[in-house]
C-alpha cells in the first residue's frame, strides 16, 4: 500500500504509522466525512443551478455549510489535542500539520458551493448556456468525478488515486477553462446574453476553484510538507 521508495513523498512519511487508532486517526475519518459533505454541497449546487430550482434546498446547503465548518473545528481541535498529549510530538508534526493544511481546503470547497447556490438564488430558475452547454456540463462531470475519486484515495490511502486527479486538474480543468473564459470575454460566444455570460464566468471559475481545492487536499499523499496544495517541483497551485 506505502512505497517505502519514495522519501520525499509526505504520505510514506506518515503511512508507516496508521496501525494504531488514536486522535490523528479519527482525524483522517472526519476528513473523508468532509469530502462526503462537500460532494453533496456540490452535486445540489450545480443541481439548483442547472437543473431544478429550489430555495429550500439552497437554504438546506447552507446548513451543511455550516456541518463542513463544524467538522472543521473538529479536526483543529482533535489534532490540537493529539500534538499536547502525544509522546511522539515531533513525529506526528508533519502528519498533523498536513491534516490542518487540507481541512482547511475542503472547508473551502464547501465556501465555493455555497457561492454557486447563491447564483441560483439571484436568478430564481435553472440556467442553461447555449453552445456552452456541452462544455460546461463536461466539467461538472470531472468535478463530480473527482470527488469520487478523492474519497476512494483517502478511504483505501491510495496516492496513485491522488495523483491521476492532479494530472486530470492539470490538463481537464485548469487550462481548459481558462481558455473557454478567455473566449466567452472576447466575445466568441455572441448568442449569450450578456447575464449568462457573466453567470457561465463565475460558474466556470467556481468549477475551476472547486476543483483546484480537490487537487490540493490530492497532495497529502503525493508531496513533502512543504509542498502541500502545489505541484510536486513547482510552486504552481492553480
Amino acid at each position: 500500500m506505502f512505497k517505502k521508495e519514495d522519501k520525499n513523498s509526505f504520505w510514506s512519511e506518515i503511512g508507516k504509522r496508521f496501525h494504531k487508532k488514536r486522535l490523528l486517526d479519527k482525524s483522517w475519518e472526519l476528513l473523508i466525512e468532509m469530502i462526503s459533505f462537500d460532494q453533496e454541497m456540490f452535486y445540489d449546487a450545480f443541481h439548483i443551478l442547472r437543473k431544478e430550482y429550489s430555495e429550500e434546498k439552497i437554504f438546506a446547503l447552507r446548513e451543511q455549510d455550516k456541518q463542513v465548518n463544524f467538522l472543521q473545528v473538529s479536526v483543529r481541535e482533535k489534532v490540537e489535542t493529539h500534538l499536547m498529549i502525544s509522546q511522539k510530538y515531533r513525529n506526528d508534526l508533519s502528519f498533523s500539520l498536513g491534516i490542518v493544511t487540507v481541512v482547511n481546503h475542503l472547508e473551502r470547497i464547501g465556501d465555493n458551493c455555497k457561492n454557486i447556490s447563491d447564483i441560483a438564488l439571484i436568478y430564481k430558475k435553472t440556467m442553461q448556456f447555449g453552445e456552452l452547454e456541452n462544455i460546461v456540463t463536461e466539467k461538472e462531470n470531472k468535478v463530480l468525478k473527482h470527488f469520487e475519486m478523492l474519497k476512494e484515495a483517502f478511504i483505501k490511502k491510495d496516492e496513485n488515486i491522488c495523483k491521476k486527479i492532479m494530472e486530470e486538474y492539470k490538463s481537464q480543468i485548469s487550462g481548459p477553462i481558462d481558455e473557454e473564459i478567455k473566449k466567452i470575454l472576447h466575445g466568441n460566444y455572441p448568442e449569450l446574453s450578456q447575464v449568462k455570460s457573466i453567470v457561465v464566468t463565475m460558474y466556470l471559475r467556481y468549477l475551476k476553484r472547486i476543483d483546484a481545492l480537490q487537487k490540493n487536499v490530492a497532495t497529502i499523499m503525493v508531496n513533502p510538507f512543504a509542498q502541500l496544495g502545489y505541484e510536486k517541483m513547482g510552486v504552481n497551485n492553480e
